[in-house]
């Protein structure tokens, strides 16, 4: 009896974990100096594959809640970002500086996009 009820509570913990996936539709972005793509992620990501890399040349975000991406970028910025997502979304990003753009250029070309797509303000 006892292992019945702790494999209930697993499952119900596992089934928690894999719903709580952001519907948010999978959008390619192309501009003239980004190219990538923006989708809804999954919170069991966070325990897995989850992370944020963000180079001169690309972001790679997995799994991961932009209220972490808003503070990397007002950091980098010096700026005051805010997050536009609710507290249990979690976003898979991939966009790439296909263009010449510097660093800086390129950061502020995702925050447009970003903004764009509601995710930031």
């Amino acid at each position: 009896m006892k292992h019945l009820s702790l494999n209930l509570i697993l499952i119900a913990v596992c089934i928690i974990i894999t719903s709580c996936s952001t519907d948010f539709a999978h959008k390619e972005i192309i501009t003239d100096n980004l190219s990538g793509f923006i989708e809804g992620g999954n919170a069991g990501g966070i325990y897995g594959d989850a992370g944020l890399k963000i180079t001169t040349d690309s972001i790679q975000m997995t799994d991961w809640p932009v209220s972490r991406l808003t503070t990397s970028l007002n950091g980098l910025l010096d700026t005051t970002l805010t997050d536009q997502t609710s507290f249990t979304d979690f976003y898979t990003i991939h966009i790439e500086n296909k263009g010449s753009l510097a660093q800086r250029e390129f950061v502020d070309s995702l925050v447009v996009v970003l903004s764009k797509n509601g995710l930031i303000k």
